[in-house]
């Protein structure tokens, strides 16, 4: 056996496993940066957005009610803000303050209501803008701890305030990093998991790839009867294994097809070029004499001349599908099929006198133009006739007729045998012979010559149903008639004078 293909440094499945770790490993590192890098930031603009929410108008509105006209605020009001204070505070579990100006302070200097020290509030740059406008939302760091900034103006008895709200989001960088090592662990698990998922599968795929391979350089080495592995997997290498086994299956045919060929062949051939060389022999030795027997010499003449004829027509399969199978171009051009029916049948006279059958041609359709190559049609009518005049019996008739819608056609029929029921589409595969040979040569390719010409045309060659013999149909494309005279082919052969086999 020839020493197995090189294979690179990993081998298929190592560059399988590598394709996959390194997609999953980028896959992971895409959603890191995509997921991870603004998470925190999210969660802060999340927070902020949910303040504003908790902050909306009720809130304002209950805040605008509070009796804050007099600063510093008298005991009952103070009470009053602080248990409102007090209230927010509790459902927002933040701080709360409320900031004013007095009538005789610096407006850019913000003062508290006398409840908290300003101190402990942290950057007070939102106050003074909500002073300026309406609300500020901000994050800050106070005593290093972040928060969630929130200044709210709002107005009581004509005066403007400024409602502070200080929330802490100790708890993001803690989710944050949650997050992240569940993200971790979730990448390392899904990672694993790939890896355990990947192996295996690698490794039966290039299983499945090895055998095919095997068994592909076991079909080279010797020949298409080595078994193809069975794999019937839906998948690509399932389906490479199925195109492979049906090219092993059409390959074995083929093989056999060969064979059955050289065996007929070396016997078609050899049985008439020994009778040949022996039927010249006695004429040889006939003519030695001093006053030969002439009636002896013209018997063997003729018989000599009957194998003559026998291996021309061997020949001639032979040329035919050696031009098929080299596909040389045939030509197109329009044929009056009822001129060219008739110099063919001529070419059958001698048999079908010999033995008192009639050929009998319909042409009452008139001219029937056909679109084709001449010399095909014709070698496809003498196909047909020729097997006629073999299976037809002593003083039968043979028909052919001709039509021209929907398309041109030639229809052959005879009162032979007809052709059995699980034959009907095994005549026209090459070398396949009838049941009923009766010792004719012939090397089973008539009929598959004249399908595969009929079909090179864009046309059929068909057997029909009949009650009684073989009807068979060439079909071709029709044309329009031409101007010129219609071609004429010559007689190429004689037919053989009798015999009782489909070719």
């Amino acid at each position: 056996m020839p020493a197995l293909p090189g294979r690179g440094a990993f081998g298929l499945r190592g560059r399988i496993v590598g394709v996959v770790l390194v997609t999953t490993v980028a896959t992971l590192a895409v959603a890191a940066v995509a997921l991870l890098g603004p998470l925190e930031q999210s969660l802060r603009n999340a927070e902020s957005l949910t303040l504003q929410k908790d902050l909306g108008r009720p809130t304002i509105r209950a805040f605008a009610a509070l009796p804050l006209y007099t600063v510093p605020l008298d005991h009952a009001s103070l009470v009053l803000l602080q248990r409102q204070e007090g209230l927010l505070e509790a459902r927002l579990g933040a701080n709360v303050y409320v900031f004013g100006y007095g009538a005789d302070d610096n407006p850019s200097q913000p003062l508290d209501t006398g409840r908290v020290d300003t101190d402990d509030i942290g950057p007070t740059t939102d106050i003074a803008v909500a002073f300026r406008r309406r609300s500020d939302y901000s994050f800050a760091t106070i005593d290093d701890h972040p928060f969630a900034l929130a200044a709210i103006r709002f107005r009581s008895d004509g005066e403007f305030w400024v409602l502070a709200v200080r929330k802490s989001i100790d708890d993001l960088p803690g989710a944050v990093h949650a997050v992240q090592t569940a993200f971790l662990d979730a990448a390392l698990a899904g990672l694993a998991l790939t890896m355990i998922l990947a192996i295996p599968l690698s490794a039966r795929l290039v299983r499945r790839l090895r055998r095919l391979r095997e068994a592909a350089l076991e079909l080279a080495h010797e020949g298409p009867s080595v078994e193809i592995p069975v794999d019937r997997a839906r998948d690509e290498v399932g389906d490479l294994a199925r195109t492979l086994s049906t090219m092993q299956q059409r390959l074995q045919r083929q093989e056999e097809a060969r064979r059955s060929f050289v065996a007929t062949a070396s016997h078609e051939l050899r049985t008439p070029l020994t009778s040949l060389d022996g039927m010249l022999e006695l004429l040889v030795d006939d003519l030695r004499y001093e006053q030969p027997d002439l009636e002896d010499a013209r018997a063997l003449l003729e018989r000599a001349r009957a194998q003559s004829r026998r291996l021309g027509r061997l020949a001639a399969d032979l040329l035919d599908l050696s031009r098929i199978d080299a596909q040389v171009e045939l030509r197109s051009e329009p044929v009056e099929l009822v001129e060219l029916s008739r110099a063919v049948v001529a070419e059958f006279e001698l048999g079908t006198e010999e033995r008192e059958i009639r050929i009998a041609l319909d042409d009452h359709a008139g001219a029937v133009w056909a679109l084709g190559d001449p010399g095909s049609i014709a070698r496809i009518l003498r196909i047909l006739l020729d097997n006629a005049l073999r299976v037809s019996p002593y003083g039968s008739g043979i028909g052919v007729a001709l039509r021209r819608t929907p398309r041109a056609a030639i229809t052959v029929s005879d009162e032979g045998p007809g052709v059995h029921p699980d034959e009907r589409e095994a005549i026209f595969r090459r070398f396949h012979r009838g049941r009923d040979t009766a010792g004719q040569a012939g090397f089973g390719l008539g009929l598959a010559i004249g399908r595969e010409l009929a079909e090179r045309m864009d046309g059929a060659l068909l057997l029909e149903d009949a009650a009684g013999g073989a009807t068979f149909t060439l079909e071709l494309p029709a044309a329009a008639e031409s101007a010129e005279d219609p071609l004429v082919v010559s007689e190429r052969r004689r037919a053989a004078p009798h015999g009782t086999r489909r070719r």
